[in-house]
C-alpha cells in the first residue's frame, strides 16, 4: 500500500495561505464588529426618538368652525379605529359643551399586515405578531380661547389566557397564581378568556394619530359663504353678464 507523505515545503505552502487569509480579513473578527455604515444600534434608535419632535398632546387647533372640526377628527380616526361611539360639540345656550369620541376595541395589526395603521411598525408590530394585543382610543376636544384643544389618549391591553395557545402542557393542569375559573368547555379547544392586562398608553401611536391630524388641518380650507349674486336684469332671466 502506498501511503503519501506530505513534504515540508507543502505543509510550509500551507500555512503561508492561512496566514494570508487571516490578515486580508476574510476570518477576521473585525469583520463581524458594527461599522459605520452598518445597522442602527437599539442605544441610537431609543436616542432618535428621544430626540424627534412630540407634538403637545392636547393639541390645539385655530379652528373656529365646530362642524368643520368635527368632520376631520372622524375622518382621521377611522383610519386607525371603527368607531363605537361620539358625542359631538354642541352650543348650549352661550357655551360650548365637550366633544368625545371612542372606539371600539381592535386586535393589533401584525407584522403580515402592513396596510392598517393601528400599529407603529417596530417593536409593538412585532409584539402584536407574538401576542394578542388589543388598542383602543378615546378623542377629547374641549373648547379653549384659541379654538380647540383635542386630547387623544389610545390604550394598550394584553390578552390574559390560562395557558398559552397551542402549547403543551396539559389540558387538565388549573391555574392558581389567581382566582379560581372553572372551564366551560372541557373538551373545547377554545380556551376561557380571563380578560385583559392594561399595558399602558400607546404614545407613538398618539403622536402618529396628532401628526395625521394635523397635517390634514393644515391643507384643509375653512368653506366660507359665497358672495351674493349680483342683483341685475341679465342675472334675473339667466342671461350671461355682459359687464355692461
Amino acid at each position: 500500500m502506498n501511503r503519501k507523505i506530505v513534504s515540508p515545503l507543502s505543509a510550509g505552502l500551507v500555512a503561508l495561505f492561512c496566514c494570508v487569509i487571516l490578515q486580508s480579513g476574510c476570518i477576521s473578527t473585525s469583520v463581524w464588529n458594527w461599522g459605520d455604515n452598518g445597522p442602527p444600534r437599539e442605544e441610537e434608535l431609543v436616542r432618535l426618538a428621544a430626540e424627534s419632535p412630540k407634538i403637545e398632546n392636547p393639541m390645539t387647533v385655530p379652528i373656529r368652525d365646530r362642524d368643520f372640526l368635527w368632520s376631520i377628527l372622524v375622518n382621521t380616526v377611522e383610519d386607525y379605529f371603527p368607531i363605537q361611539s361620539e358625542e359631538r360639540i354642541q352650543l348650549v345656550g352661550n357655551t360650548l359643551t365637550e366633544g368625545y369620541l371612542k372606539t371600539a376595541p381592535s386586535d393589533a395589526a401584525t407584522m403580515f399586515e402592513p396596510w392598517r395603521k393601528d400599529n407603529v411598525a417596530g417593536f409593538d408590530q412585532l409584539h402584536a405578531t407574538l401576542q394578542t394585543i388589543q388598542r383602543q382610543a378615546e378623542v377629547y376636544v374641549r373648547p379653549s380661547r384659541d379654538g380647540f384643544r383635542i386630547e387623544v389618549i389610545v390604550h394598550k391591553l394584553l390578552e390574559d389566557l390560562p395557558r398559552p395557545e397551542y402549547s403543551t402542557i396539559g389540558g387538565a393542569t388549573l391555574r392558581h397564581s389567581a382566582s379560581h375559573t372553572r372551564p366551560q368547555q372541557a373538551n373545547g379547544n377554545k380556551q376561557t378568556r380571563l380578560g385583559w392586562i392594561p399595558q399602558g398608553r400607546d404614545v407613538a401611536l398618539e403622536q402618529a394619530i396628532l401628526q395625521d391630524l394635523q397635517q390634514r388641518m393644515a391643507e384643509a380650507t375653512i368653506p366660507s359663504a359665497s358672495p351674493p349674486a349680483a342683483n341685475n336684469e341679465n342675472s334675473i332671466l339667466g342671461l350671461p353678464d355682459l359687464g355692461l
